[in-house]
């Protein structure tokens, strides 16, 4: 995944409670008003086909596609239907254009963010994410004059991490490392996969990145972030390389599926010809964690709260909405 890549989410909900405004947003002074409508880039089999959304069904959209409970308490759903909305309306203004050469802003898929219209009208919390969209209107995280990378994952397994030490090249001041206790010190989970030697042999083989060749002997972890999650690990075969953690949980993930190896907050070792996988989260662990969001809503902390939690430095803005 590459810097602004996101994981969708897969979180289990319960309580808490929503009615006024909950982000009490301050006017940016000079900040750009939101734009009218946004264009999605959608793969429809073989071609791609661009819709010209609402701006803000778009963030109603995208905050259900990246939060959809199967059950929980619905004043807790919606406030944290409220969290993914500001997340989601940052990230679109953050990232508006990303896909420009291509004739769009953004794509439908992780690649940006997860974008499901017929969820407008499918899922049970349709009217939750209404509300919660239009109790957050105008309001995105801000940082230094501009919309936040508002990154974000399902679970950071106790402690998020730099977004330089998971993807490299230059960080960003609030996408720093917490500690994800207090209320959420209990709301991450650990996880196990084991895969045979021939199916990870041929899984790092399928991309060029991890490719070893005709064999594979180990995998090493060579070196770990502050928050445990591998930054680099050596893959022992016919060809030797060291390659990001990161990497590698994309490559496995890519064969195995999404819930194999989970973050690369993992321990791997062999097991006669099997490789037992054992870590901690779910996603790549850099901003918005949201089991320990989830958490804390149950707990009554405040949006501004939460949000400035994993995004430090950042502050709530209301933006300007364009006239109807």
């Amino acid at each position: 995944m590459k810097w602004w890549s996101c994981v969708p989410a897969v979180v289990l909900v319960a309580a808490a409670a929503c009615s006024p405004p909950a982000v009490p947003g301050t006017r940016s002074s000079g900040a750009p008003q939101l734009p009218a409508h946004i264009r999605i880039g959608a793969k429809e089999g073989n071609r791609v086909t661009i819709r010209k959304v609402p701006f803000e069904e778009y963030v109603q959209a995208t905050a259900l596609s990246e939060f959809a409970p199967p059950a929980g308490d619905a004043a807790t759903v919606e406030r944290m239907l409220e969290v993914q909305a500001i997340i989601a309306r940052t990230y679109a203004l953050a990232q508006l254009g990303r896909h420009g050469a291509d004739g769009f802003d953004l794509c439908s898929t992780t690649h940006c963010q997860l974008y499901d219209p017929s969820r407008l009208q499918t899922s049970r919390w349709a009217a939750q994410s209404k509300d919660a969209v239009q109790q957050t209107a105008g309001r995105v995280l801000w940082y230094d004059g501009a919309a936040a990378s508002a990154v974000f994952h399902a679970d950071c397994g106790g402690r998020t991490s730099r977004a330089d030490d998971v993807w490299g090249g230059v960080g960003r001041p609030y996408l720093t490392s917490i500690l994800d206790d207090g209320p959420a010190e209990r709301a991450h989970s650990a996880w196990k996969y084991e895969a045979t030697r021939t199916a990870v042999l041929r899984a790092l083989n399928a991309d060029p990145r991890t490719r070893v060749g005709v064999r594979l002997e180990g995998l090493q972890v060579m070196e770990r972030d502050g928050a445990g999650r591998i930054e680099r690990i050596a893959l022992h075969g016919a060809s030797e390389r060291i390659v990001r953690g990161e990497e590698v949980r994309e490559v496995l993930s890519a064969a195995f599926g999404a819930r194999s190896i989970r973050s690369t907050r993992f321990d791997v070792a062999p097991l006669g010809q099997t490789f037992v996988f054992e870590g901690r989260g779910f996603g790549h662990g850099v901003g918005l964690c949201q089991a320990g969001a989830l958490a804390r809503i149950r707990a009554g902390q405040k949006l501004s709260t939460i949000l400035q939690t994993y995004f430090p430095g950042t502050k709530i803005v209301t933006l300007r909405r364009p006239a109807r």
